[in-house]
């Protein structure tokens, strides 16, 4: 018998999907990650205004936590 392809419309709500997720193994969770960031573009991958500042700020603190070196 080969395989067959399904198309299953159910309507449920984030949360459920959050339940249904937290139901999965930890090895089922690792692989549902890889598949979410596998089909994830990177175009769309909108990071705060307020993380950006604070890359910002570690940024021009580096150098200076860096000079006890010299």
């Amino acid at each position: 018998m080969s395989p067959q392809q399904i198309n299953l419309k159910i309507p449920i709500s984030f949360k459920q999907v959050i339940d249904i997720v937290r139901q999965l193994s930890p090895s089922e969770k690792q692989q549902l990650s890889e598949v979410l960031w596998t089909e994830q573009n990177i175009d769309d991958i909108a990071i705060p205004e307020e993380h950006k500042q604070i890359v910002r700020e570690r940024i021009k603190k580096q150098p200076k936590q860096l000079s006890f070196l010299e």
